[in-house]
């Protein structure tokens, strides 16, 4: 398994350390710290100046208060009304120093409440969002730190960040995607430390039912068909089922379609603007017309997917592999000791073929954390986030405090009973929401370590290698930067794109519409909605990055 260990970030980072070698002992804040000071900065024997990063012990001496705003995430909203009601907020703010006021928008709220802050023009000092994302802020991180919105944290994080700075030194790959094309650092990421845990959702059958009928797990488009039957004409209501469109991509996988832009041969494609896109049409409608697909899941509503694999009612779906995988497992394990949930490879449509796409999330997964442009003390601030890519904060936020939520052994850190058999009964994403970010994210780096122990069960892990072995480092679109009024445009254009593609697909697999005579019309209609322009903008976007 290919890891960038702890140890490795961490030398580094006390390398920088060693050389800010005028770093007094103790941090002193004062209200006067300017983002754009020399501070951090000595002469090199050429005459030249390079930034060092400022060292900072903690925890700080500072009576300052910072304000954190930022959805609360699920496996914390079970059990808690605010971040800051569980031991892993408790234990951030008294490691580092500072008070930090938790704000969290009402949930499926927070993008009302996210204009209305904008509007307001008082920004929170933490800023928790997906700040990459052009959709989310029209016109991208460029235009957030152009507005005054966020703060562009280039000299920050060169002047006061050692950990974060050490990090990103060492791994170019990660520094490419956290800044914009011009340069600019925009948030203090959140980082997954090893490859095989960025590919944590795709298809799953069920291997109980597949070893009574004598059948493998399927690979090919041809075997898919094959099961699924099979499990039609075995007394399975319903073959295969997903969440659609959030989840509707598995199979269009194979024909090279996803329902996003994808990299072939180098340039982006939108992928259900592709020839083949009839072919997955046509195969899905053939299925539907089979019986082998869920009836209702065209028709939007809440995902079921969980409850019905539980029940027996589906037999195959793509779902996360915590969330859906692990948790009906040991759901159901109980009650009937033989349930297995199985990761099944990409499909393909040739036997022995290498899988080209599937999902994948890049190392930086678009969660981060930027400073506002309202924030009194960018330096402070700076400070405290650095914390998280420190060694103290790394275990921190990963593994929470030692000899309550974990223990060293033989070396490395293992999560205690209080975790993985929660007294209360919580599931183990929840027991771990009240003592480590790692669950979701933060500005830190996600262990490795986590990952494994929180996949318990050996399906759960062996599903990470399942679903990585496939192409997508070279088709998957990384973390690329539409420039400001590129943006705004794009985003206009693929809402527009994606709204018809949703229509259209589930029309055509349902047969309401008639894909022999409708899919040329289709194509016109996406290149009336402007995908050439929207092609062009993700190119000139993606060249830029290849050339930061």
């Amino acid at each position: 398994m290919k890891r960038k260990l702890c140890s490795i970030i961490l030398t580094l980072a006390m390398t920088a350390s060693l050389l800010a070698g005028c770093a007094s002992e103790k941090t002193s804040v004062g209200t006067e710290n300017n983002a754009q000071s020399s501070a951090g900065q000595v002469q090199q024997e050429n005459g030249s100046e390079e930034a060092v990063a400022e060292v900072t012990t903690y925890p700080i001496d500072t009576d300052t208060t910072f304000t954190y705003w930022g959805v609360l995430n699920g496996n914390v909203s079970a059990n808690f009304n605010s971040l800051g009601d569980t031991e892993i907020a408790k234990m951030w703010q008294e490691n580092t120093g500072v008070t930090i006021e938790f704000q969290h928008p009402t949930a499926g709220q927070d993008k009302e409440q996210f204009n209305l802050i904008i509007a307001d023009g008082n920004y929170p000092d933490f800023w928790h969002y997906t700040w990459s994302n052009s959709s989310t802020y029209p016109g991208g991180p460029e235009k957030a730190i152009a507005d005054g919105v966020i703060l562009d944290l280039t000299d920050l994080i060169n002047n006061y960040c050692p950990n974060l700075k050490a990090y990103l030194e060492a791994n170019p790959d990660v520094d490419k995607q956290v800044k914009t094309d011009s340069g600019k650092y925009y948030c203090f990421p959140s980082i997954k430390e090893i490859d095989e845990g960025c590919t944590c959702m795709g298809p799953m059958i069920r291997k109980d039912i597949l070893d009574d009928l004598r059948l493998e797990l399927p690979e090919t488009i041809e075997e898919w068909h094959d099961v699924l039957t099979a499990f039609k004409e075995n007394g399975v209501e319903i073959p295969l089922s997903w969440y659609y469109p959030d989840k509707g991509r598995t199979f269009g996988y194979a024909w090279g379609t996803p329902e996003t832009f994808v990299v072939d041969d180098g340039k982006c494609v939108y992928g259900p603007s592709k020839a083949a896109y009839k072919d997955y049409l046509t195969t899905m409608k053939q299925w539907y017309q089979e019986g082998l697909l869920n009836p209702d899941m065209f028709s939007g509503g809440e995902d079921l997917t969980n409850t019905m694999l539980a029940s027996g009612k589906i037999g195959a779906t793509m779902a996360w592999t915590g969330g859906t995988l692990q948790t009906v497992t040991l759901l159901q394990r109980p009650e009937n000791p033989d349930y297995e949930l199985s990761a099944c490879k990409w499909p393909v449509l040739n036997k022995g073929d290498k899988p080209m796409y599937g999902f994948r999330n890049t190392k930086f997964f678009d969660g981060g954390i930027a400073i506002g442009g309202t924030c009194k003390d960018p330096v402070l601030a700076a400070k405290v986030l650095d914390y998280g890519y420190s060694e103290d904060g790394y275990m921190m936020f990963n593994f929470g405090k030692e000899g309550i939520s974990y223990t060293m052994e033989d070396g490395k850190p293992v999560y205690t009973d209080i975790i993985k058999n929660n007294e209360d009964g919580w599931p183990v994403g929840q027991a771990m929401a009240k003592y480590i970010m790692a669950c979701y994210n933060g500005p830190f780096v996600q262990s490795g370590d986590y990952q494994l122990q929180y996949f318990n069960i050996d399906e759960a892990r062996d599903a990470m290698y399942t679903w990585n072995d496939c192409g997508s480092d070279e088709t998957t679109l990384p973390t690329i930067s539409p420039t400001e009024e590129e943006s705004v445009e794009y985003a206009t254009i693929i809402n527009e794109m994606n709204t018809y593609v949703e229509e259209m697909t589930s029309k055509f697999i349902l047969g309401t519409e008639d894909i022999e005579s409708g899919f040329d019309k289709y194509i016109e209609t996406l290149n009336q909605l402007g995908l050439e322009r929207a092609t062009e903008i993700m190119n000139n976007a993606l060249e830029r990055f290849n050339n930061r």
